[in-house]
């Protein structure tokens, strides 16, 4: 597993699509897309980055997911390689959905559980899994509960991912800093 965080706009998509390619000409590429297009922007973000897979010498199986692991990509092999896209966007829906049907904490416990199970799981079955996330956790506290709960689970799971990565990578404009 490998980790790859870093800014919005820093350049961590197009690197950890490049190293996916890079993995090997044998491999079957996922991409598991998160984005949800709730606004004019995001739909622009969502068309950019398809069309960016779009121009790659690779073909991508993508498979959109907004909360529950797609069971399309269930059983994985060595000859698999999966770029999860992108952690912060998919705990922004978990949240949404947790507010949206007024469950109790259990429900985003259980979402983080899954997920990381899923992970792990696929790590075992001998897949590749490319995990990027947006470091937003340099911030300041906000004086929302919300935001601090959701950058305080970011920061939890930032850190489970991490101890179960193999290599761990911050882009910054463009510079790529491996810490693990």
């Amino acid at each position: 597993m490998i980790f790859i965080t870093g800014g919005v706009r820093s350049g961590k998509s197009a690197f950890a699509e490049k190293f996916a390619r890079q993995l090997g000409e044998e491999k079957t590429l996922y991409y598991v897309a998160t984005g949800v297009s709730f606004d004019e922007e995001m739909e622009k973000r969502i068309i950019r980055h398809q069309q960016d897979r779009e121009n790659q010498n690779a073909h991508w199986n993508t498979v959109e997911m907004q909360v529950q692991i797609p069971f399309t990509i269930e059983q994985l092999s060595n000859n698999d390689v999966v770029l999860f896209e992108c952690v912060t966007t998919w705990l922004s829906n978990v949240l949404y959905t947790y507010k949206q049907i007024n469950e109790n904490s259990e429900y985003i416990d259980n979402c983080i559980e899954s997920l990381q199970k899923q992970l792990l799981t696929w790590r075992k079955q001998g897949a590749t899994i490319i995990v990027v996330s947006n470091e937003v956790l340099d911030e300041l506290p906000s004086q929302y509960d919300e935001v601090n709960l959701y950058r305080k689970l970011l920061g939890e799971l930032h850190q489970w991912i991490v101890q179960n990565s193999d290599e761990a990578y911050e882009v910054q404009f463009q510079l790529v800093q491996r810490w693990k």
